[in-house]
């Protein structure tokens, strides 16, 4: 802008020149193009100006997208106006209808798989050692390092939870097809209950976790009063049904927290949440980063409540969402969900 006002003086100083030292027809044509090239340049100083004072006026949200309820955000709705000024706690009375998560910068992070001197290689299903992965897991040795379960066929899993033993010194777990073939995890009852007990966990790309399964980071509270984990890593680059940073709670007065959760999925799910599932007590997942790089029919920076008198918090939930999703909100079920933070939400 400082440069148009220097070149609009140096203009008209020039024009004064000519109508002073040159009385030709020559000299007076220049000065009649100089003076309409100082009007254009008015006229876009002005557009400048306009267009810098809109830009500089935010537009505030309406009172209605601040305090209306709402869980769920799809592509035919539409696009909200950005909550400005408010802070958290959030729930699902006040949390703003129709959000969307914030755009991420830059490329999607990754986990960098922890370095181990150790393999440990295990054969599941109909030719393996193992008839099943619940099976495989009680028998892990001590200081396995990386452990790889390879299915050598489609397994069908008990319908009671199983989880990754916490105390063998696994560094991450991963299954995977011992083929390269299309392997499928089905529940033997209503679903699979895998807890990961804060040991990282990889589903690889030719697995499937299939019919209303879960997976949750963190621990169960079956093991204890109050159950924490200090991390949890989840990577699905297969396809899954439900995902949970945090982990389990299943009965009143219990809590189970997990400090710092991981989740990427590069695969394909039914659904995610930044937190944990509660059915009874509480789960609390202090901060949680979810990556979907694939596909999620549903995203939720919450935990999920399986009843009224449940509880699930999360601190703070940084959604980096880079591939499709269909609904996005704060939290699925009853009870009570809390956001203390919910910047990084939307």
């Amino acid at each position: 802008m400082k440069k148009i006002s220097l070149l609009l003086t140096v203009l008209i100083i020039l024009i004064n020149v000519i109508f002073v030292s040159g009385q030709d027809l020559q000299a007076t044509n220049q000065a009649l193009e100089l003076q309409l090239t100082i009007l254009k340049l008015q006229a876009t100083k002005q557009a400048l100006e306009a267009q810098m004072g809109q830009q500089s006026q935010p537009t505030p949200a309406p009172v209605s997208t601040m305090m209306t309820w709402g869980s769920q955000n799809s592509p035919f709705f539409p696009t909200p106006t950005p909550v400005y000024g408010y802070s958290g706690p959030v729930n699902q009375q006040n949390f703003p209808a129709y959000v969307q998560p914030p755009v991420p910068n830059g490329p999607p992070p990754v986990w960098d798989k922890p370095k181990t001197n150790r393999l440990t290689e295990i054969f599941v299903g109909n030719h393996g050692t193992y008839p099943t992965i619940a099976e495989a897991l009680k028998n892990i040795p001590d200081n396995p390092g990386e452990v790889v379960l390879y299915l050598t066929s489609d397994t069908e899993e008990p319908a009671d939870g199983f989880g990754i033993p916490f105390n063998k010194g696994i560094t991450v777990l991963r299954i995977a097809s011992n083929t390269g073939e299309h392997r499928t995890v089905r529940p033997a009852g209503r679903s699979i209950w895998l807890f990961c007990n804060g040991v990282p966990l990889i589903i690889e790309t030719e697995v499937e976790i299939a019919e209303k399964s879960m997976i949750m980071g963190g621990v169960n509270t079956y093991a204890g009063h109050n159950v924490r984990s200090p991390q949890s890593v989840i990577i699905i680059n297969g396809s899954a049904w439900w995902v949970y940073a945090g982990g389990q709670s299943d009965r009143d007065g219990h809590s189970s927290t997990v400090d710092n959760a991981l989740v990427i999925i590069n695969g394909k799910v039914n659904r995610v949440f930044a937190g944990g599932r509660t059915i009874y007590g509480e789960t609390i997942v202090n901060h949680a980063t979810v990556i979907l790089n694939g596909n999620a029919n549903e995203v939720y920076c919450g935990g999920y409540n399986e009843y009224p008198n449940s509880k699930a918090t999360v601190g703070k939930a940084s959604m980096l969402i880079y591939g499709w999703y269909g609904a996005y909100g704060l939290s699925h079920g009853q009870g009570e969900t809390l956001l203390l933070d919910p910047n990084g939400c939307y």
